[in-house]
């Protein structure tokens, strides 16, 4: 199953793509109001039409778009690897909070504010 990222890191991830800085120079690019792009971060609202015209675009990787994981497929876009050391306990914690998310035991958030809390402390 993929697990979806935030909609700012879609939309930051999109900016990479078009090589752009600023929501601004995105919304120019695509004639809208930069504050549709705001409201959909503030919302945090996936944008699949961004991204679907995003990849139409550019051909950049949709994996990548919606998650972050693998290759941009972007000439010049480069990845940031990254690595997270965690103990056998919190290894454990988080197996935990994801079956109980999974079996809907507990909400989205409760499970990000406890899965923050695993994190935060490393």
């Amino acid at each position: 199953m993929i697990e979806f990222d935030n909609c700012k890191s879609v939309v930051n991830r999109i900016m990479q793509a078009y090589k752009v800085k600023k929501a601004k120079e995105l919304a120019e690019i695509w004639g809208i109001s930069a504050s549709v792009i705001a409201s959909r971060i503030l919302r945090n609202s996936l944008p699949y039409d961004f991204v679907l015209k995003c990849f139409m675009d550019t051909n950049a990787n949709l994996i990548w778009l919606c998650t972050g994981v693998g290759n941009p497929g972007v000439e010049g876009v480069k990845i940031e690897n990254k690595s997270i050391n965690l103990s056998s306990e919190d290894l454990e914690k988080l197996e935990r909070i994801a079956f109980l998310k999974k079996d809907g035991a507990i909400t989205d958030d409760e499970y990000s504010l406890l899965k923050n809390s695993i994190f935060s402390k490393s």
